[in-house]
């Protein structure tokens, strides 16, 4: 028996060609792909263009920049223990911000600027505290403005004001001695109860929550003065002898005398970290004295 010869794939393929009519099947064709006129083709490099977009890029004048600005609490009262934060200079655009006359009038002006300004993320200006705040805002008011800053002064001897030019540069971080514990909490001894009193430093958010409150307070009963102070009070004192209740501190403090009172503002004074304001000037006949410099609403604003 003869073993069947085994077709090349040249005959194979004759053979399917003639059986199909030389047709061959649509799915078994292969062909150019057709490109549509209508599909863009991509652009042609150019290394000039590209070189000049990326100079637009990374021009330093089309770009803001930042310094890093150290807190005077030095993280101690935060949880995360944050020290320092980026913080943008001033721009054009943050001028039209501080004479927004709606800003301006609802306390807000410089919240809104706080927060575009700071660029460390996670950072709430309002959950910062005061001296912090104070910080920034004499970077932001001495980079944009100089650090020559005109104010009237009182002449203690005589009570005459007169003009005097402070230099920003000169303030300084106040010196803060004592520490708090692991809590962020101080103490201190009243003279008069003899309590021993525990308490916390408040944040500006904390601190403009009281100021809303007490000033509703004041409208609804129709009071002659506010009790920002008495309510601020409260919200510093955590304990009282290790007593914890509110309700029993706020009646406390309401019969507080008055020298108890002083003696934990006073505390609390000594303690808080912040810009030392205190300065020192000269009358004209040469006389010399410190005071605490006041900010005027014309921080921003300076005579031109």
């Amino acid at each position: 028996m003869e073993t069947p010869q085994k077709e090349s794939i040249g005959e194979v393929l004759k053979k399917y060609k003639e059986s199909t009519g030389g047709n061959v099947p649509n799915e078994t064709r292969i062909s150019n792909p057709v490109v549509a006129d209508g599909i863009p083709k991509p652009p042609v490099f150019n290394p000039q263009d590209f070189e000049k977009n990326m100079s637009k890029e990374t021009d330093p004048d089309l770009m803001t920049s930042h310094e890093v600005i150290k807190f005077p609490s030095q993280g101690l009262y935060y949880h995360n223990k944050i020290s320092e934060v980026k913080v943008e200079y001033m721009t054009s655009k943050d001028e039209d911000l501080l004479t927004t006359p709606s800003l301006i009038e609802n306390g807000t002006v410089l919240d809104v600027l706080l927060r575009r300004k700071i660029k460390t993320p996670g950072i709430n200006p309002e959950e910062l505290l005061a001296g912090d705040r104070n910080a920034i805002i004499l970077f932001l008011r001495t980079s944009s403005y100089g650090s020559d800053y005109t104010v009237n002064v009182s002449d203690p001897r005589t009570g005459n004001s007169f003009k005097a030019v402070v230099d920003l540069l000169k303030l300084r971080y106040k010196v803060v001695e004592e520490r708090p514990d692991e809590h962020g909490f101080f103490t201190v001894q009243l003279p008069m109860r003899k309590k021993l009193v525990t308490f916390k430093l408040l944040s500006a958010g904390e601190e403009n929550l009281i100021f809303k409150k007490s000033e509703a307070v004041k409208e609804a009963y129709n009071l002659e003065f506010s009790e920002f102070n008495t309510m601020k009070l409260k919200a510093h004192i955590m304990a009282i002898n290790e007593k914890t209740d509110r309700s029993y501190i706020d009646k406390f403090v309401d019969a507080m005398p008055a020298l108890d009172a002083y003696s934990i503002r006073k505390k609390i004074l000594e303690v808080s970290p912040d810009v030392d304001m205190s300065y020192e000037f000269t009358a004209k006949d040469g006389y010399t004295f410190s005071t605490n410099l006041i900010v005027g609403i014309d921080f921003f604003f300076p005579n031109t």
